[in-house]
């Protein structure tokens, strides 16, 4: 039976293993789903060719915090897959239909997406950093864009699966949102 001394002594000993990353981490496979805001119409019979492409030799984001080896990975789940639905969805938020060959070809290639942590006592500090690449084309006309950006956070402890979940989510959204609200590309799609 529980004493309330036994509870004392082994409240000191839970509590370091909840700070310091020393409890059970899995890998963790991230499956991100975001919802990028449109500013702008184009037209409806446009035809363009969304093709997207991982081009990291290393598909890992990252590591959780833990002092054991091997460190549990973080993975993103499906990345071309994630780069080709969500640019499709948003330009058809702004009036495009017609997915397919015969006008305008967008590749839109993952260059990097990292994530590193750094422990500060009983505080962990993430970093995660993303750059994609855009080539829209149309006959033998060319636009080429290039959207990088980061977030940090701070959290009390190892981040949960989780807030590591929402933390990717919101960098990757953001930077995804620079792409589809670009004038310059949105002005070759428009006017070319």
């Amino acid at each position: 039976m529980l004493t309330l001394r036994s509870l004392v002594r082994s409240l000191p000993i839970a509590l370091t293993m909840l700070f310091t990353g020393c409890a059970s981490l899995s890998s963790q496979v991230i499956d991100i789903h975001p919802e990028l805001q449109v500013s702008r119409q184009l037209n409806k019979d446009i035809r363009i060719d969304v093709q997207a492409k991982d081009l990291r030799t290393n598909k890992v984001i990252g590591y959780r915090a833990t002092d054991k080896a091997p460190r549990p990975e973080i993975v993103l789940k499906d990345s071309v897959a994630l780069l080709k639905h969500t640019t499709e969805h948003a330009l058809e938020d702004m009036g495009i239909r017609r997915f397919f060959k015969g006008e305008y070809t967008m590749e839109i290639n993952l260059v990097s997406l990292n994530y590193q942590i750094e422990k500060y006592g009983l505080k962990q500090t993430a970093r995660v950093d993303m750059k994609i690449n855009v080539t829209l084309t149309k006959g033998s006309k060319r636009y080429t864009g290039s959207y990088t950006n980061d977030k940090t956070q701070t959290f009390v402890g190892t981040p949960s699966e989780q807030e590591n979940l929402k933390l990717i989510n919101a960098l990757v959204t953001e930077n995804m949102n620079l792409m589809v609200n670009d004038k310059q590309l949105l002005d070759f799609i428009q006017f070319n």
